[in-house]
């Protein structure tokens, strides 16, 4: 009987963790945007379980659970934080890389 209480947690547990995952819908993009409350993080690498984040404006380092955050990002990936979820932004990624490509071009020519 206890056996089933614990998997019946762990299955919640699992459950929320997975909810709070999800991306954050256009509605909550929209008003965050209007409040100026996203918060952009740059991937800077992976050690373990946990992803090390940049925060694009402060350059603050946070920790994060790599199960908190959205599937296939890699070192470099542009996510936002928005009501307690992160959000791979793909255009912004591709901004910046595109950035530093022409800087690495321009220093090598």
């Amino acid at each position: 009987m206890d056996l089933e209480i614990f998997n019946h947690i762990q299955e919640k547990m699992t459950d929320m963790k997975n909810e709070i995952k999800q991306n954050n819908t256009s509605e909550e993009m929209e008003l965050a945007k209007k409040l100026d409350a996203i918060e952009e993080y740059s991937v800077d690498r992976f050690e373990g379980e946990y992803a090390v984040l940049e925060n694009r404006k402060t350059n603050e380092i946070k920790n994060v659970e790599k199960d908190m955050l959205p599937e296939n990002i890699k070192e470099g990936s542009i996510l936002q934080y928005v009501n307690g979820k992160y959000t791979y932004n793909e255009e912004l990624t591709k901004e910046e890389t595109n950035r530093i490509q022409d800087k690495m071009n321009k220093l090598w020519n």
